[in-house]
């Protein structure tokens, strides 16, 4: 009498591999310098077929990502082009150790001043906490 394989004897099944894209559309996406969109299809063609998306619904899967993915290249690339001697963002300002009110950077980190059009011009020595 032969012993039936447990569920432990087993090996494990590796998911189903995502076929690559047509060398065609490979090339194509290449030659648009469509990066992400030529990254992430075939995934998103299988989630699309399995999921039964329409047209318009891969597009705009599709088109999202690579806005997504040149967004954040060209905020890495601007970054790199300003050469700013200390990288400083909003989330490690210390409000509290600042002159400035706390109703004043709500407002600036809010960004509505932008979309007031207004400028802004900060004045004053740059700190540096070693």
């Amino acid at each position: 009498m032969t012993k039936k394989p447990s569920i432990t004897d087993t090996e494990p099944v590796a998911p189903p591999s995502v076929p690559p894209l047509a060398a065609d559309l490979d090339a194509g996406l290449r030659r648009l310098k469509l990066a992400a969109v030529r990254r992430t299809a075939p995934e998103v063609l299988i989630t699309a077929k399995t999921q039964r998306w329409t047209p318009e619904e891969v597009l705009r899967t599709l088109i999202e990502t690579e806005l997504a993915a040149r967004d954040a290249s060209n905020v890495v690339n601007r970054l790199k082009a300003a050469a700013f001697p200390v990288p400083k963002n909003l989330e490690s300002f210390d409000v509290a150790a600042s002159s400035i009110p706390p109703k004043t950077f709500d407002y600036l980190s809010s960004l509505e001043w932008i979309r007031a059009q207004q400028n802004l011009a900060i004045i004053g020595p740059a700190v540096i906490n070693g």
